[in-house]
């Protein structure tokens, strides 16, 4: 792996922390647990890999892999929001640091 990309994968975490803070406090207050954050890093690895290796279509597996443990297990409104802003943001973060890297490369 390129340094360059580890820079651009480290600034997006540090971007993605901020604003998954943010989200966290507006939806859940200063309550709940750290492990959200550890399972948003592993995906977003694993959505890097698949990307960057041009497996484009690990998004659809990954679609399904959260819908599939998400089924009826909350029926919490505000969980269910930011469960789904969470998402969209961390696959947004993604997609956008894989094109801008792309672009730098050529």
């Amino acid at each position: 792996m390129r340094i360059d990309f580890i820079l651009f994968y480290v600034i997006s975490e540090l971007i993605a922390f901020v604003v998954f803070r943010k989200i966290r406090k507006y939806y859940l207050g200063n309550s709940g647990s750290k492990r959200p954050m550890w399972n948003g890093i592993i995906e977003r690895v694993f959505l890097y890999v698949c990307l960057l290796s041009g497996v484009y279509h690990e998004l659809v597996l990954f679609g399904a892999l959260k819908i599939g443990t998400r089924i009826k297990t909350d029926e919490n409104k505000i969980s269910n929001d930011y469960f789904l802003i969470g998402n969209l943001v961390s696959v947004g973060v993604v997609i956008l640091t894989v094109h801008l890297y792309k672009i730098w490369m050529n």
